[in-house]
């Protein structure tokens, strides 16, 4: 019961820090490196905070720590990719090319 606690735990910390990153990368051609990095960040952090401060307040909180770290992940990576300058022209014409 242990190990599989502490896997499920690495598993959320891997997807709540590079699930949503993977995703906009992949699909978002908008999506540059300072989104990336806050969004990595952003993502391995909620992981800690939500399974040590929120989910022992039990009910609706005491769900997965996986999801809310991905949504914080996927909207810290949108938001700052907005606010800081796009990607350069040729590694936008890479992204394409990659299509």
């Amino acid at each position: 019961s242990s190990v599989f606690g502490i896997v499920s735990f690495a598993w959320a910390g891997f997807g709540g820090a590079f699930g949503a990153v993977v995703l906009c990368a992949l699909f978002w051609k908008r999506c540059n490196w300072q989104g990336a990095l806050a969004g990595m960040l952003s993502g391995g952090l909620m992981v800690f905070v939500w399974k040590y401060l929120v989910s022992p307040l039990g009910g609706v909180f005491g769900i997965y720590e996986l999801l809310p770290a991905f949504l914080v992940s996927l909207a810290v990576c949108v938001v700052v990719s907005l606010v800081t300058p796009a990607p350069e022209a040729d590694i936008l014409a890479e992204f394409d090319a990659a299509k």
